[in-house]
Protein backbone atom coordinates (compact mmCIF):
# COMPACT_ATOMS: atom_id res chain seq x y z
CA UNK A 1 0.00 0.00 0.00
CA UNK A 2 1.58 3.17 -0.71
CA UNK A 3 1.55 6.43 1.41
CA UNK A 4 -0.53 9.03 0.78
CA UNK A 5 0.93 12.49 2.09
CA UNK A 6 -2.10 15.60 1.55
CA UNK A 7 0.27 18.87 0.88
CA UNK A 8 -2.65 21.38 -0.29
CA UNK A 9 -6.25 19.96 1.15
CA UNK A 10 -9.31 22.06 -0.13
CA UNK A 11 -7.82 25.23 -1.36
CA UNK A 12 -10.91 26.88 -2.58
CA UNK A 13 -11.63 29.76 -4.85
CA UNK A 14 -15.40 31.54 -5.30
CA UNK A 15 -16.09 33.42 -8.41
CA UNK A 16 -19.29 35.43 -9.53
CA UNK A 17 -19.66 36.73 -12.82
CA UNK A 18 -18.45 37.18 -16.55
CA UNK A 19 -16.32 34.44 -17.53
CA UNK A 20 -15.89 31.77 -20.27
CA UNK A 21 -15.79 27.93 -18.81
CA UNK A 22 -14.40 26.38 -21.87
CA UNK A 23 -11.44 29.05 -21.53
CA UNK A 24 -10.68 28.26 -17.99
CA UNK A 25 -10.48 24.39 -18.46
CA UNK A 26 -8.38 25.13 -21.50
CA UNK A 27 -6.61 27.36 -19.57
CA UNK A 28 -5.79 24.81 -16.40
CA UNK A 29 -4.92 22.11 -18.87
CA UNK A 30 -2.16 24.08 -21.06
CA UNK A 31 -0.69 25.38 -17.42
CA UNK A 32 -0.97 21.51 -16.22
CA UNK A 33 0.64 20.35 -19.93
CA UNK A 34 3.41 23.05 -19.81
CA UNK A 35 4.49 21.60 -16.65
CA UNK A 36 4.56 17.81 -17.96
CA UNK A 37 1.59 16.45 -15.56
CA UNK A 38 -0.41 13.98 -17.25
CA UNK A 39 -4.34 13.91 -16.80
CA UNK A 40 -7.32 11.96 -16.48
CA UNK A 41 -11.23 13.19 -16.04
CA UNK A 42 -12.85 11.89 -13.32
CA UNK A 43 -16.56 13.19 -13.44
CA UNK A 44 -17.89 15.27 -15.94
CA UNK A 45 -21.49 15.95 -15.46
CA UNK A 46 -23.61 18.98 -16.86
CA UNK A 47 -27.02 19.86 -16.49
CA UNK A 48 -29.23 22.29 -17.41
CA UNK A 49 -32.47 24.09 -15.80
CA UNK A 50 -34.33 27.27 -16.32
CA UNK A 51 -31.93 29.20 -14.48
CA UNK A 52 -28.53 28.14 -15.97
CA UNK A 53 -26.29 25.16 -16.57
CA UNK A 54 -25.27 23.66 -13.63
CA UNK A 55 -21.28 21.34 -13.94
CA UNK A 56 -19.27 19.41 -12.45
CA UNK A 57 -15.94 18.74 -13.64
CA UNK A 58 -12.96 16.76 -12.27
CA UNK A 59 -9.64 16.83 -12.95
CA UNK A 60 -6.82 14.59 -11.25
CA UNK A 61 -3.46 15.61 -13.06
CA UNK A 62 0.05 12.97 -11.81
CA UNK A 63 3.74 13.87 -12.62
CA UNK A 64 6.36 11.34 -11.69
CA UNK A 65 9.02 12.61 -10.15
CA UNK A 66 11.03 10.04 -9.10
CA UNK A 67 10.42 5.90 -9.08
CA UNK A 68 9.66 6.35 -5.08
CA UNK A 69 7.41 9.60 -6.09
CA UNK A 70 4.56 10.97 -7.97
CA UNK A 71 2.66 14.36 -7.51
CA UNK A 72 -1.17 14.31 -7.97
CA UNK A 73 -3.39 17.60 -8.23
CA UNK A 74 -6.83 17.80 -8.90
CA UNK A 75 -9.05 20.32 -9.10
CA UNK A 76 -12.95 20.46 -8.99
CA UNK A 77 -15.08 22.59 -10.40
CA UNK A 78 -18.80 23.52 -9.36
CA UNK A 79 -20.71 25.94 -11.93
CA UNK A 80 -23.95 27.43 -10.89
CA UNK A 81 -26.65 29.39 -13.28
CA UNK A 82 -24.18 29.45 -16.21
CA UNK A 83 -25.62 31.69 -19.12
CA UNK A 84 -24.92 33.02 -21.94
CA UNK A 85 -25.29 36.90 -21.98
CA UNK A 86 -24.08 39.94 -23.96
CA UNK A 87 -21.46 41.96 -22.82
CA UNK A 88 -19.51 45.14 -23.90
CA UNK A 89 -16.02 45.05 -24.00
CA UNK A 90 -14.03 48.18 -26.03
CA UNK A 91 -17.18 49.30 -27.56
CA UNK A 92 -17.60 45.95 -29.06
CA UNK A 93 -20.33 43.30 -28.18
CA UNK A 94 -19.49 39.96 -27.03
CA UNK A 95 -21.18 36.59 -26.02
CA UNK A 96 -19.24 35.43 -22.33
CA UNK A 97 -20.90 32.97 -19.41
CA UNK A 98 -22.01 33.91 -16.66
CA UNK A 99 -22.94 32.37 -13.19
CA UNK A 100 -20.97 31.20 -10.05
CA UNK A 101 -17.77 28.62 -9.90
CA UNK A 102 -16.38 27.06 -7.18
CA UNK A 103 -12.94 25.80 -7.09
CA UNK A 104 -11.44 23.53 -5.08
CA UNK A 105 -7.52 22.41 -5.70
CA UNK A 106 -5.96 19.64 -3.51
CA UNK A 107 -2.23 18.69 -3.94
CA UNK A 108 -1.01 15.22 -2.87
CA UNK A 109 2.20 13.27 -2.68
CA UNK A 110 2.28 9.43 -3.36
CA UNK A 111 5.24 7.75 -1.89
CA UNK A 112 6.52 4.54 -2.94
CA UNK A 113 3.57 3.93 -5.97
CA UNK A 114 5.03 0.87 -7.40
CA UNK A 115 4.30 -1.15 -4.32
CA UNK A 116 7.75 -2.59 -3.33
CA UNK A 117 7.98 -2.08 0.14
CA UNK A 118 4.87 -3.37 0.25
CA UNK A 119 5.55 -7.31 0.12
CA UNK A 120 6.94 -7.94 3.24
CA UNK A 121 6.24 -6.63 6.67
CA UNK A 122 10.01 -5.86 6.94
CA UNK A 123 10.12 -4.23 4.11
CA UNK A 124 7.41 -1.88 5.28
CA UNK A 125 9.39 -1.28 8.48
CA UNK A 126 12.84 -0.27 6.71
CA UNK A 127 10.32 1.85 4.46
CA UNK A 128 9.01 3.97 7.13
CA UNK A 129 12.05 4.62 8.61
CA UNK A 130 13.55 5.93 5.66
CA UNK A 131 10.87 8.10 5.18
CA UNK A 132 10.86 9.12 8.64
CA UNK A 133 14.66 9.69 9.00
CA UNK A 134 16.85 9.40 5.83
CA UNK A 135 14.50 10.98 3.32
CA UNK A 136 12.51 13.37 5.57
CA UNK A 137 14.27 16.56 4.30
CA UNK A 138 14.44 15.05 0.55
CA UNK A 139 10.79 14.70 0.85
CA UNK A 140 9.92 18.26 2.62
CA UNK A 141 11.95 19.96 -0.46
CA UNK A 142 9.67 18.10 -2.74
CA UNK A 143 6.23 19.21 -0.75
CA UNK A 144 7.87 22.66 -0.75
CA UNK A 145 7.38 22.34 -4.64
CA UNK A 146 3.77 21.05 -5.02
CA UNK A 147 3.32 23.71 -2.49
CA UNK A 148 4.59 26.24 -4.89
CA UNK A 149 2.70 24.61 -8.16
CA UNK A 150 -0.39 24.58 -6.48
CA UNK A 151 0.07 28.34 -5.59
CA UNK A 152 1.45 29.04 -8.89
CA UNK A 153 -1.97 27.68 -10.33
CA UNK A 154 -4.32 28.96 -8.07
CA UNK A 155 -2.82 32.75 -9.18
CA UNK A 156 -2.81 31.61 -12.85
CA UNK A 157 -6.94 31.11 -12.34
CA UNK A 158 -7.02 34.32 -10.27
CA UNK A 159 -5.52 36.42 -13.16
CA UNK A 160 -7.96 34.60 -15.63
CA UNK A 161 -11.36 35.52 -13.75
CA UNK A 162 -9.50 39.09 -13.31
CA UNK A 163 -9.36 39.16 -16.95
CA UNK A 164 -13.39 39.53 -17.17
CA UNK A 165 -13.45 42.12 -14.61
CA UNK A 166 -13.30 44.56 -18.06
CA UNK A 167 -16.83 43.31 -19.03
CA UNK A 168 -20.08 45.33 -18.51
CA UNK A 169 -22.57 42.91 -18.63
CA UNK A 170 -25.60 44.85 -20.84
CA UNK A 171 -29.45 43.76 -20.83
CA UNK A 172 -29.49 46.35 -24.12
CA UNK A 173 -26.71 46.76 -26.25
CA UNK A 174 -25.67 49.65 -27.46
CA UNK A 175 -25.72 51.21 -30.89
CA UNK A 176 -22.36 51.76 -30.63
CA UNK A 177 -21.82 48.32 -29.78
CA UNK A 178 -22.10 46.20 -33.12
Amino acid sequence: MSDTRIVVDHQKMEYEGPFDFNDLVTMIQRWTFERGFDRKLEKNFEQTTQAGKHIEWQFTHWKKITDYMRYHLRVRMLVSNYVKVDAVKENKKVKVGNGKILIYFDGYMELDYFHKWDSRPVFMFFRVLFDKFVYKHYTERFEQRLTYDMTHLYNEVEKFFNLYGHYRLVKTVPHFAH
